[in-house]
């Protein structure tokens, strides 16, 4: 839910840590009454208060040019009255940034983590481990003062434990070419080509029928990074975004993805980011293909001194479930859902290597329908001491 940032400075080249972390929310599965809770948990209390027991090493090693970053922890989650959840979580990932002279440079890496599934993705109340495992790699090349050419790929994989979510079992592979314009003021705009397809290992099984939810996906988008004045940022990546579904044609999405990265420097100590998208997303529902999402968020950060920071955030985001059902027989969807999240996070650092960190949050869904509705309130407290 948190975790204190990291204090490692390059040449720092291993820390080792530990940390505790403690978290009350009243509303763990997040359904929708107390009278669902009693009929698909047998009880009317939804909160839990659970424990997280952390250890875990960084790396941060210069190799000449090349830069090494890893991090590995694992941690142990244990809760008061929903014991059945308790579960182990372990988080790895390395990262080479590498550079051939000062003109190409990129990256290549891996990373793996599991954790439990939260409940707002899936309507379960079973215990549902899911595993996330990505390799990636990347490159730029400077080929003139004013131009850069770059390129990507990368595959990842992801799996459930729960038999019954086995259908989202997928793999989902990428790859992106893009060319961009430096400006003299460190600004940028460009151009990118990407191309994913997403595998799904086992079918979806709708009574006798298996759906196959394979798909491929092309984007050609425009992309700029703006330095508007010393103390305003404008980033922005949009365009046409099309996908075709190998079984079924009349769920395929062709139409306009983007999302508008505003920050700005308050003060010498507060800054303001403003995030405005319209994306598609996937969704685990019959009667509809997807799910566009029109979405808002405002996060502020105040460093009040050298061993305090604030940090306060405000997201809203309507999802409209559209496109075709999996079967014609399935009524269209007109589902539509609003989620909110405020969230109000403190940290405090006593010396350089302990860190002690306060959140406060709000989750609220809304549904035109009888499910997906919910409401949530939660705190954790957490605290990291590195070695």
């Amino acid at each position: 839910m948190f975790c204190g940032s990291a204090l490692a400075e390059p040449g720092d080249v291993f820390v080792p840590y530990v940390s505790v972390m403690a978290s009350h929310d009243d509303n763990l599965y997040r359904l929708g009454s107390e009278e669902e809770g009693q009929r698909r948990l047998g009880t009317t209390n939804l909160s839990d208060t659970s424990r997280r027991l952390g250890v875990g090493l960084d790396i941060d090693k210069m190799i000449s040019q090349q830069r090494l970053i890893a991090s590995l922890n694992m941690s142990r989650t244990t809760y008061d009255r929903f014991s059945n959840l308790n579960n182990d979580g372990k988080n790895a990932s390395v990262k080479l940034n590498w550079h051939l002279g000062s003109k190409v440079e990129g990256n290549v890496g891996t990373s793996y983590v599991e954790a439990l599934t939260p409940f707002s993705d899936f309507r379960t109340t079973e215990r549902n481990i899911r595993s996330q495992k990505r390799v990636f790699a990347d490159a730029a090349w400077r080929f003139h003062p004013s131009w850069r050419i770059s390129t990507s790929a990368s595959r990842d994989q992801l799996s459930y434990d729960l038999s019954s979510q086995r259908a989202n079992d997928r793999n989902l592979n990428s790859e992106i070419i893009g060319i961009d314009y430096l400006s003299a003021g460190n600004g940028s705009i460009g151009l990118q080509m990407g191309h994913s397809t997403g595998a799904y290992r086992y079918p979806e099984l709708l009574g006798q029928f298996q759906i196959a939810n394979d798909y491929s996906q092309d984007d050609f988008k425009a992309k700029i990074d703006w330095i508007a004045t010393g103390k305003t940022r404008l980033q922005f990546l949009g365009g046409l975004v099309q996908r075709k579904h190998d079984a079924f044609s009349d769920r395929d999405f062709s139409g306009f993805n983007a999302r508008l990265v505003a920050t700005h420097q308050l003060t010498g100590k507060i800054t303001l980011t403003a995030n405005v998208y319209r994306e598609i997303g996937s969704v685990d529902d019959t009667t509809a293909s997807y799910t566009l999402n029109n979405g808002v968020s405002v996060v502020s950060s105040w460093s009040v001194s050298s061993k305090i920071r604030l940090d306060a955030q405000i997201r809203n985001e309507k999802r409209a479930y559209a496109g075709t059902p999996i079967l014609p027989s399935i009524p269209l969807s007109d589902r539509a859902d609003t989620y909110r999240n405020l969230s109000l996070t403190a940290n405090y650092m006593p010396t350089r290597k302990w860190t002690i960190g306060l959140n406060a949050y709000r989750d609220q869904q809304s549904s035109n329908q009888a499910i997906g509705a919910y409401r949530a309130n939660g705190m954790t407290l957490n605290t990291r001491y590195e070695f």
